[in-house]
């Protein structure tokens, strides 16, 4: 079939008349950009949650209370960002020890408790604050005189500043501290807890300006023998034992041993008092000092030289044995010149660097590292010693706790101001 010219000439007119709209030129638009703010500052709360101590990240239970105790393999070593017991407290200790400082004018002595997990850390801020004399500001001395409770639940604290009126017992469950009044004016040297953490005997006398909070040259003087009840927030004045220097409780709590200058007394709950003679140059080992089973006695061996030994002022040069039943004294093989307590059969001491174990023949092995190091030295170590029985030693963590809070307050403005500074400069960024 033939198609008129005239038809299809008209077709394509309509066709062109038909309007068709344009079609806008294609654009590719660039996918929006991802936004890191919101990550970045989910990301800096969270680091400054943890660093001002609010957050604590998850940790292993430690050691209940009521079970074998644990003893660090290494103590942690010395730190300004270990929490105060004032402030949040880890519950009983296992031990404490205490951080002198060397050659710097200014110290920073500190006092902690080691946790019964064998892996808290707390400094006893009371005890590093009294630790320095007012009479001697600049003075090297360690943290304040202190005394561990057999149970690791109390630490007793004197002040070493100068003339005192208390005695202060600090409860490491609660962080709480109650305080005991002493005559005012007093030097006061904190001798033995009995076995069961109720008693505390102590020796008090008139403090002397010039001993620059050392109380021994007036406690061998004048110092009388003090016990205080807990219980009943009693002191009692035990009478004909002036010049109190050393103490330590027998396993039962009924016979207080004292060192009075070179004489070694046993003093009995009815006020009876029986000598125990003591082989030349030695003395009574401290508030550790007696055996479990009551048979035995550790004895510190006095250095040759030592000046006015009995009035307070000697050195330790050995530890030796006393054998009560038969007065026989062994000499240990140790180079230990701290006593700690015991564990069944074996002695346990520290030389300032180590706890160590000694059996009553053969050298001594060590149980425990201290970590004494930059320009720090360890004055004071001591043990829960109703605890030593069943110790453990073991490798552990450090759990310092939350950061005191001035060093809370120093990060928060640190972070507060580098937030700032980072910001600033992004702005920055995108304008240009």
């Amino acid at each position: 079939m033939t198609i008129d010219p005239r038809l299809r000439a008209a077709v394509h007119e309509l066709v062109e008349a038909i309007p068709v709209p344009a079609l806008a030129p294609l654009v590719i638009r660039p996918a929006p950009r991802r936004s890191w703010r919101p990550v970045l500052v989910s990301a800096a709360v969270v680091v400054l949650l943890l660093a001002v101590g609010l957050v604590r990240l998850p940790t292993s239970p430690g050691v209940p209370a009521a079970g074998p105790a644990t003893l660090p393999r290494v103590f942690a070593d010395h730190s300004y960002f270990t929490a105060t017991v004032s402030a949040a407290p880890a519950g009983p200790a296992v031990a404490i020890y205490a951080y002198g400082q060397g050659d710097l004018p200014f110290q920073t002595p500190q006092l902690i408790a080691v946790g019964v997990d064998g892996r808290s850390y707390r400094e006893i801020d009371l005890a590093s604050q009294r630790g320095r004399p007012v009479d001697a500001p600049l003075l090297k001395s360690p943290a304040a005189p202190v005394l561990l409770s057999p149970d690791g639940v109390r630490v007793a604290v004197a002040d070493a500043r100068g003339p005192v009126h208390d005695v202060a017992i600090v409860d490491l469950n609660t962080g709480r501290t109650r305080s005991y009044p002493v005559p005012a004016g007093s030097a006061v040297q904190l001798l033995a807890w009995s076995p069961d953490s109720k008693r505390l005997a102590y020796a008090v006398a008139p403090y002397r300006a010039d001993s620059h909070g050392d109380p021994r040259v007036a406690l061998a003087a004048d110092g009388e023998l003090a016990v205080l009840d807990l219980a009943t927030g009693v002191t009692s004045t035990v009478a004909g034992q002036r010049g109190v220097l050393d103490a330590a409780y027998s396993p039962d709590g009924g016979t207080l041993a004292v060192q009075v200058g070179t004489e070694l007394r046993a003093l009995d709950a009815g006020g009876g008092s029986t000598v125990v003679p003591l082989p030349d140059g030695h003395r009574l080992g401290g508030p550790a000092a007696w055996s479990p089973d009551g048979r035995r006695i550790a004895l510190y061996r006095v250095a040759a030289g030592s000046p006015a030994w009995a009035t307070g002022y000697w050195s330790p040069d050995g530890l030796a044995v006393l054998d009560l039943p038969t007065r026989v004294s062994t000499p240990l093989d140790t180079n230990a010149t701290a006593i700690l307590g015991w564990q069944h059969a074996e002695l346990l001491a520290s030389n300032g660097t180590a706890i160590v174990a000694v059996p009553p023949a053969g050298p001594a092995r060590i149980l425990a590292r201290l970590q004494p190091g930059n320009d720090h030295w360890i004055d004071t170590v001591q043990l829960a010693t109703a605890r030593t029985g069943d110790l453990q030693v073991r490798d552990t963590g450090v759990d310092r706790g939350p950061w005191p809070w001035p060093l809370r307050v120093l990060t928060l403005g640190l972070l507060v101001l580098a937030g700032g500074v980072v910001l600033v400069v992004l702005r920055r960024r995108r304008a240009g």
